[in-house]
């Protein structure tokens, strides 16, 4: 009977390894390419590659810094630790693997640390020489994570710290970063510049934001597992420059990002001009208990030359933070001003202030009234008549009812 492997053979298919040739010539070692140091482990050598970049180093525009206040990240972050934390607690992480997905078959061949020290910022690139050494690289990672009681990565929740933990977990060793606090600036990234950048990614935020321009050793991510593979079948650790580099661009990069995304909560008056990013960042203040730094930001901004769309926005968010804390006499100027220019929420939550705080259902029903032929013009579009419609019935109706039970009982 002829084997599936006879048959492969027999269409010239190469099957196994035994008979591939690697490329002519002296491979390139890692240490040649990008110099480190062999650290020793109880579970023997971690390659690492140590960097210092002194306080003035300039990351684009400015020099990489901490922070000045924390206060409303944490408030963001659901978790007021973070804001007492001092500079050097932070471990800045991001990973290269060879993979794109965080399953069992997928590791990280790269680990880049950063943290703020003395006089600057240290970086440690962690590498797997061979995938043998995972067991040291783990170890090494996990006394270099043991003083740090706060991560700072960029989509880490969703990629590197599973796929870290799964690593962990393969070699039966306790993974460092579980009780870490964890600080992901991709969604506060999606937050703040959804409106006002065509993309989130941190390369697009470095030019857009941070005035970073890599240099052409920069390279796509999707190209760097197949690098890593390609530098284990050849030894030639030359193209791994460019890996390298674009992990140590990334972690610069979320240190700088952190101070970049503290200040402007900090102080967005001064520190925003664009109107969504504005806008963006009074809706995170309201939402996170900022109201009245909120209010003063919406007020600030509606004074801004804006679309109208966003200036429609703004004036429902506004009016909607006037009702919550009782100023119905600013919420019910903005909602007039609203109605006139044929919103239809306007007309009914004026329609709620007259009926159920002024007592007046005469009021609300003449504003249910006007809302129901706002619907009915043939440029009203049709989600809104679907939504809107059944409802300011059943106001109608019901306002009709009260009204008519006033009129009888006097």
């Amino acid at each position: 009977m002829v084997t599936l492997s006879e048959r492969l053979k027999a269409l010239g298919v190469q099957v196994g390894g035994q008979n591939l040739t690697k490329p002519k010539g002296r491979p390139h070692s890692i240490k040649e390419i990008v110099p480190g140091e062999s650290q020793e482990t109880p579970f023997g050598e971690a390659y690492v590659v140590n960097q210092f970049f002194a306080s003035d180093y300039l990351h684009g525009q400015n020099p990489l810094a901490f922070p000045k206040s924390l206060d409303r990240l944490a408030a963001w972050a659901r978790d007021a630790r973070i804001a007492a934390l001092k500079p050097g607690n932070f471990l800045f992480l991001d990973t290269e693997t060879s993979g794109m997905a965080t399953g069992s078959g997928t590791y990280a061949f790269l680990v880049g640390l950063g943290r703020f020290e003395d006089g600057g910022f240290r970086q440690m690139q962690f590498f797997l020489r061979d995938p043998i050494e995972e067991p040291a690289m783990i170890s090494a990672l996990e006394h270099i994570a043991a003083p740090a009681e706060a991560l700072v990565t960029f989509n880490g929740k969703s990629f590197d710290i599973p796929l870290l933990k799964a690593r962990y977990l393969t070699n039966a060793a306790p993974q460092p970063f579980g009780t870490l606090l964890h600080v992901d600036l991709l969604h506060l990234a999606r937050r703040l510049w959804r409106d006002m950048l065509p993309s989130r990614a941190l390369g697009d935020l470095e030019v857009n934001l941070l005035g970073v321009t890599r240099s052409g050793q920069e390279i796509p991510g999707w190209m760097i597992p197949q690098i890593y593979m390609d530098y284990l079948f050849t030894g030639d650790a030359r193209p791994l420059a460019s890996v390298f580099y674009h992990n140590s661009m990334d972690v610069l990069s979320m240190a700088s990002l952190l101070e970049h995304m503290a200040d402007k909560l900090a102080d967005p008056m001064e520190r925003s001009e664009h109107h969504s990013e504005r806008y963006a960042i009074g809706r995170l203040l309201a939402d996170i208990g900022f109201a009245e730094e909120a209010i003063e930001i919406f007020e600030s901004t509606l004074k801004l030359k804006l679309p109208a769309d966003v200036q429609f926005q703004l004036v429902e968010n506004l009016a909607c933070l006037f009702r919550q804390r009782g100023n119905y006499e600013s919420a019910l100027h903005l909602w007039e001003k609203a109605a006139a220019d044929g919103h239809v929420y306007a007309h009914v939550e004026i329609a709620k202030y007259y009926e159920h705080k002024a007592s007046n259902p005469n009021q609300a029903l003449v504003y249910t009234m006007a809302a129901i032929e706002v619907i009915k013009k043939r440029n009203t579009p049709t989600f809104e008549r679907v939504h809107w419609g059944p409802l300011l019935e059943y106001r109608r109706e019901r306002l009709e009812r009260k009204v008519n039970r006033r009129a009888t009982a006097h």
